[in-house]
């Protein structure tokens, strides 16, 4: 959820199972990008600041991650995303 990263705001937001996330990845990338989130609820927007350091955790596919293949071919997931991290471990 976008808005945990709202909530961590100056802070560190640490995710477990990223590479579960689906859907929800994108919505993070715009919230790495923007430092900030959009939430409507009952008709009303709000803006917030997610001024936020993001630690996550993922899994390679298959349970084993194999150095024949890229970090993203491992852990099935787009370079936007992976972009927005500068270490890798």
């Amino acid at each position: 959820r976008t808005s945990v990263i709202a909530a961590a705001d100056t802070g560190c937001c640490c995710i477990d199972e990223f590479d579960k996330m689906g859907g929800e990845q994108q919505a993070l990338l715009e919230a790495m990008e923007q430092q900030s989130v959009s939430v409507a609820k009952a008709g009303i927007v709000c803006n917030l600041s997610a001024r936020t350091s993001v630690i996550a955790a993922a899994n390679p596919v298959g349970g084993h991650y194999n150095r024949a293949k890229t970090v993203a071919e491992n852990l099935k997931m787009g370079a936007p995303v992976l972009s927005r991290f500068d270490l890798f471990f």
